[in-house]
């Protein structure tokens, strides 16, 4: 089973939240945009629409891991609950780092120690590898260790959930107005170039007729 970016932040967000804000869950779907869009915890940092937070949440439905919950007495907004639980059977330990690899990407074991210490404890390093080596020794796993990077002194681990990226609507835009100078400057040398050239050949076509030119 593969998500694209977003539905990697929405189902990471209602699992973060499950966690820290159990009396606030499950999440209408102003929270989960909010949670989406926080400025904390999350890497990278975007700016997702409602649009998108909605197509996200029912491609989550149709992969039986996001459901609307049933509504409260009173209640008037639609509320959405995660099943990543059930459907892959995390303990609350793995959840934490599945949760946090959704919201921040690749980590260091140190990393999600802290990281993930917000939804639950691990008391060492020790807890967060046992913890990594039962996400990585299932028939499917679930992570992977990455090679060591220069200037690291630990490996990163990254799920193996990724899908396609999904650039968001309000980070479309135009190329950069210096992009657009340096091809407008670029194309300009060009056409300077090709004039000297044409020159240069009439030059010599008519230097080459006047040679030629018989004498009277």
């Amino acid at each position: 089973m593969i998500f694209n970016d977003i539905e990697q932040r929405v189902l990471g967000v209602l699992m973060e939240k499950s966690l820290t804000q159990p009396d606030s869950y499950p999440l209408t779907l102003n929270s989960i945009l909010l949670g989406a869009n926080q400025k904390q915890n999350r890497d990278p940092v975007r700016e997702f629409t409602e649009r998108e937070i909605s197509d996200a949440l029912r491609g989550l439905e149709r992969s039986q891991l996001v459901s609307q919950a049933p509504p409260a007495l009173g209640a008037r907004s639609v509320r959405f609950e995660h099943h990543a639980v059930e459907r892959f059977h995390w303990d609350r330990r793995e959840q934490a780092i599945m949760a946090e690899l959704f919201l921040r990407g690749r980590q260091t074991p140190g990393e999600l120690r802290t990281h993930a210490g917000r939804m639950t404890p691990f008391a060492d390093l020790d807890a967060v590898a046992t913890t990594l080596s039962a996400l990585r020794n299932q028939e499917t796993p679930f992570v992977e260790e990455l090679p060591r990077e220069p200037g690291r002194s630990a490996n990163r681990f990254r799920h193996l959930l990724s899908g396609p990226s999904v650039t968001p609507a309000s980070e479309k835009s135009m190329p950069a107005p210096e992009a657009r100078i340096g091809e407008d400057s670029g194309a300009s040398d060009l056409a300077s170039r090709v004039a000297r050239l044409e020159e240069s050949v009439a030059r010599l076509e008519a230097q080459m007729a006047q040679w030629n030119k018989p004498e009277a």
